[in-house]
């Protein structure tokens, strides 16, 4: 089920976004990542993640900001911290919104499941910078900005005894949505991607019946690009939106020797996915982007479209930038 050249270049031309603007959250002491972006009571609310620069004795943690615009963003706080404890997620909790409206140019909207918000986020007990192994948590709250209540086991493990060849060493970032149209015969479906121990970065899928018992969907990944791409190390970080009748996955690759950039892939039953090998969404082009310019968040709001990433440059900087569909 390819989607059409013709098909894919016109997606292209919907979600581009050629205006740069540089830092939209960004702090001198830490490396700031990941963006996911939701609307909740008429306001935009931004999760991301933080390191401090001196990462060995560090890890993740996830915190959040406010904007009336998606231009100019306010630090609100901390959702996430590291905790003095032997629990499976004591040194890493990266937080990633879970179940925002996926239809693009929608409400944009943080959806309730089971009268909860959610929030998903990649957990560890080791120091340092994604250090493995890394399994996915859950955690739900009554309001998406405040406390959050984690599981108190990951929902998914490399441990796991249904772990697939490709994801027996860390599971990464979690993309979770609501498939209204249930195309693989679940209302909820979480897109993520994961690594054994060849360190190469694989995307899949798993499945719920309720949003919080999930389990692996197929025996192979959706995106594998090591065997096509010379050199390639990840496929990574998906987030999956639909435009009209197909769902979009935007996800970063990363090449070495060549850097990372954004792309996207296209598909019918989120499955078979067509991905597009033209110019790249969002690639390093300016000094303050010119290590890494990956890991796409994208919205669309009044027929604009703002492609949020993670800028990384060789001044040992990390942020998140902005782009857009035309000047704002």
């Amino acid at each position: 089920m390819k989607i059409t050249p013709e098909k894919m270049q016109e997606i292209y031309e919907k979600i581009k976004t050629p205006y740069k603007y540089g830092a939209v959250v960004k702090d001198k002491d830490f490396l700031t990542d990941s963006p996911t972006v939701f609307k909740y009571n008429g306001k935009w609310y931004m999760y991301f993640i933080k390191i401090h620069k001196n990462i060995t004795d560090s890890g993740y943690e996830t915190h959040f900001a406010s904007s009336d615009n998606l231009i100019d963003w306010n630090y609100e706080g901390k959702l996430f911290e590291r905790l003095d404890d032997d629990s499976w997620d004591s040194k890493q909790i990266a937080g990633y919104a879970a179940f925002v409206d996926i239809n693009f140019g929608g409400s944009n909207e943080i959806k309730l499941v089971n009268e909860k918000y959610y929030m998903a986020y990649l957990g560890g007990n080791l120091n340092g910078y994604e250090t493995d192994p890394l399994s996915i948590g859950l955690s739900f709250s009554n309001n998406p900005t405040s406390k959050f209540t984690r599981f108190e086991k990951p929902i998914l493990s490399p441990k796991d005894s249904d772990a697939r060849e490709f994801e027996t060493l860390t599971l990464y970032k979690s993309d979770m949505f609501i498939d209204e149209d249930m195309v693989l015969g679940y209302k909820y479906v979480n897109a993520y991607n994961a690594k054994p121990s060849d360190n190469k970065e694989r995307i899949y899928l798993a499945v719920s019946d309720d949003g919080e018992h999930w389990k692996r969907f197929l025996d192979e990944p959706i995106i594998d690009e090591t065997k096509t791409i010379e050199n390639l190390r990840i496929s990574g970080d998906p987030q999956i939106v639909k435009i009209d009748d197909v769902y979009v996955m935007f996800f970063f690759r990363c090449i070495n020797n060549v850097g990372a950039y954004n792309t996207f892939a296209c598909s019918k039953n989120l499955v078979d996915w067509t991905v597009w090998n033209g110019e790249p969404l969002i690639k390093s082009e300016f000094e303050w982007e010119n290590r890494y310019a990956h890991k796409s968040y994208v919205v669309k709001e009044n027929n604009v479209v703002y492609h949020f990433y993670c800028a990384v440059n060789n001044q040992g900087e990390r942020f998140i930038a902005l782009a857009t569909s035309e000047e704002v």
